[in-house]
């Protein structure tokens, strides 16, 4: 007995041997079969218009469908869509991992279309949140997902109750980007109460959307009726929204948001955010129902945000250039959905108004806004029932420091200014403006501040010091400064020593290089009563100063507008601008090569530069072509890696020279931009286009095929 138990259990062991062997011989066929079951680090895949979905995804039998590869490729896969137009709206159902994330990308060279033409519009994402909201691209509870190089347009409704965008991000999740995408074409015709998004981000749940980077896009041609251009709303943390081009859409370009009901009670606003380096300009409503037809778009918007730096950004042709508050009532009597203060307590909501709060505005310049350059306050009066929506907001802790400000105001006949403040706000709120150069225009209104003081919130509505202001019709009686209600200064000075605001600011001319040239060079001169004349007293504890961002204990920042050394010696100017004394504009263009020498076979990348100065014109859009010689090897989009510079790539190959050394250069084409948008007759996308950076060729470069 015990000798044929021993050898039963003999002829198990090898049978369970046999089966884990044959097992794991199917495991690893299984492996090698699907690649959506395992880590794909360092792996490959091609989509082709004409591949197919049964290929396996190589360069030489590509996919056919960007959904397809998003269904199949898992944390550490690199996906290169070729060009050519793809009419898909693609989920992504995976997630990378931090060390190996997913990455979707145009191939180098080529730039693959996600069209929406003939993509219907719009199912629910996710589907059991009703929103019918989708995007060409769609990522919910994504992480470590890049898009890159990508046009994302033409997709739109006519359906109320659907909303089409070119990105929408919902959930929560970590570290998605949305880099080098051309989106435009995104659009409602519904109406008063139709909604459409270029890139949406809604943070749905108590776990945040963080470390969100959406950064060297370009968004143009939108019509969201109610909606944004760029947006985050709800629980997004840690974001950044850096070096993109924001233009031609018929509402507001850049949107920080809080308090609408997006995230959970307490779990509901826009935080810790960058909003820096981006070109706006051409964003009006006037001709878009959702907005009543009017003046109310903004550039770049915090709307119940809190903890946001915006910096170093050129806005120009919008409705309002920068606004800084919250349109919510729905808050605790501290201005948050939290009890106690500081997001302590328990979350609840009240009916007192919400806050924009800890914002720091700096280093940008504003010009010729249709109602005003920079505002505070909620737009309505608040109301004894609260509510969303409804304009009774606040701003708590902006601190608007180191602007340029130049004839804004300009379609609002007198009823807003440079710098306006609106309802909600007085001393106990902690707003300052300082350091800001001033040039009023048309209308002559310096600041418009239109709601009397009261015991709730008691004069000043605002701190203002050591500013410099200007106009070419001087100071006038009842015009140039509304001050809590209150406009009977006969002069400047007379301004000054009854409020005792402004104690060491400047009326004069700022000297600017030049009002006459195109674009407007808004640097000062040496000679400029700005030179070093700011005050630097300010500290991080009446605003934000980000202990993780490039000026983590100066609220002033590290860079002027242009990226050059704040301070100098400990002294700062007034305005956006540090470095004095650029007479005229220049731009220049600069070719590299990653490689000097090829051999056969062999290939390397070519990329271009071009660079504005001092970017009275925001970064150089357009296109560059490679030349080699006087052949053509390419013409590509540029993008935008900065407020005053963008840049192009293309692959170049040994097979494309000749025997020995070769020439190239870099061909930029110049730019225009609309510049008597924005009114009835010329809106966004409908203005004159005006030449703004002249074209311009590099330096020529040598690659050498040995």
């Amino acid at each position: 007995m015990t000798q044929m138990r021993d050898q039963m259990h003999c002829n198990n062991k090898t049978s369970r041997i046999f089966t884990r062997a044959n097992g794991f011989l199917l495991l690893l066929l299984s492996l090698a079969l699907a690649p959506s079951l395992v880590a794909q680090s360092g792996a490959t895949f091609y989509v082709s218009t004409t591949g197919s979905d049964s290929n396996p995804g190589t360069y030489s039998s590509p996919w056919l469908t960007i959904q397809h590869a998003a269904n199949t490729v898992t944390a550490g896969a690199t996906v290169y869509v070729m060009g050519g137009t793809y009419h898909e709206a693609v989920n992504f159902p995976n997630s990378g991992t931090e060390g190996e994330p997913i990455i979707f990308e145009s191939y180098p060279g080529q730039t693959a279309l996600i069209s929406g033409s003939g993509v219907s519009c719009c199912t629910s994402n996710p589907p059991a949140s009703g929103n019918h909201t989708q995007g060409l691209i769609t990522i919910v509870n994504g992480s470590y997902i890049t898009i890159s190089g990508f046009a994302i347009a033409n997709y739109t409704t006519s359906k109320v109750a659907d909303t089409p965008a070119g990105v929408w991000i919902n959930g929560s999740g970590t570290a998605v980007q949305i880099l080098n995408n051309q989106v435009h074409d995104i659009t409602t015709t519904a109406g008063a109460n139709g909604n459409a998004f270029g890139i949406a981000v809604y943070g749905t749940s108590q776990t945040p959307i963080t470390q969100l980077v959406i950064s060297g896009n370009e968004v143009y041609d939108l019509k969201t009726g109610k909606s944004e251009s760029v947006n985050t709303d709800g629980n997004v943390t840690h974001f950044e929204i850096t070096n993109n081009i924001v233009h031609d859409n018929d509402n507001i370009g850049i949107d920080a948001i809080g308090d609408e009901g997006v995230g959970p009670t307490g779990y509901d606003v826009s935080t810790y955010g960058e909003i820096g380096g981006n070109t706006v300009y051409n964003i009006s409503g006037i001709v878009n129902p959702g907005e009543g037809d009017s003046y109310d778009a903004d550039g770049i918007y915090c709307d119940g945000c809190a903890y946001v730096t915006i910096e170093n950004n050129w806005i120009y042709n919008v409705d309002y250039g920068i606004e800084a508050t919250s349109e919510n009532q729905v808050c605790q009597p501290n201005g948050t959905e939290w009890t106690g203060p500081n997001n302590t307590g328990s979350p609840k909501l009240g009916t007192s108004p919400c806050y924009g709060q800890y914002v720091t505005v700096r280093n940008n310049v504003i010009s010729n806004s249709n109602a005003c350059g920079h505002s505070i306050g909620g737009y309505a009066k608040a109301s004894s029932r609260g509510g969303h929506s409804e304009g009774g907001g606040s701003s708590y802790d902006v601190v608007f420091v180191n602007n340029t400000l130049y004839n804004n105001a300009k379609e609002s006949a007198g009823e807003t200014a440079e710098y306006q403040i609106q309802h909600q706000v007085g001393s106990t709120q902690d707003d300052y403006f300082e350091n800001n150069l001033v040039y009023a225009g048309t209308y002559n209104t310096w600041i418009y501040s239109y709601v009397k003081s009261s015991s709730s919130y008691p004069a000043p509505p605002a701190t203002l010091d050591w500013n410099l202001y200007y106009s070419s019709a001087g100071y006038v009686k009842g015009t140039s400064i509304t001050w809590a209600d209150v406009s009977s200064y006969t002069s400047f000075a007379n301004f000054q020593s009854t409020t005792g605001e402004d104690e060491s600011s400047r009326n004069a001319n700022p000297d600017f290089e030049s009002l006459t040239s195109r674009p407007l060079n808004f640097d000062i001169t040496a000679a400029s009563p700005a030179v070093n004349n700011g005050g630097t007293s300010l500290s991080c504890s009446i605003g934000w100063c980000d202990p993780n961002g490039s000026s983590p204990s100066s609220i002033y920042g590290a860079t002027d507008f242009l990226g050059n050394p704040r301070m100098n010696n400990g002294a700062i100017n007034i305005g956006a601008y540090q470095v004095t004394g650029i007479a005229s504009n220049t731009l220049s263009v600069n070719l590299t090569s990653g490689a000097s020498t090829l051999q056969s076979g062999q290939s390397t990348t070519l990329t271009a530069t071009v660079t504005a100065s001092p970017a009275g014109g925001g970064a150089p859009s357009g296109a560059v072509s490679f030349m080699l010689g006087s052949t053509l090897l390419s013409t590509q989009t540029l993008m935008p890696t900065g407020v005053n510079t963008t840049s192009a790539s293309m692959p170049l190959s040994a097979s494309q020279l000749a025997a020995g050394p070769n020439t190239l250069t870099a061909v930029y084409s110049g730019n225009t931009i609309g510049t008597n948008c924005c009114t009835a007759k010329h809106p966004p996308g409908k203005a004159t286009p005006v030449s703004i950076y002249p074209s311009a060729t590099s330096p020529p470069i040598t690659v050498t095929l040995q």
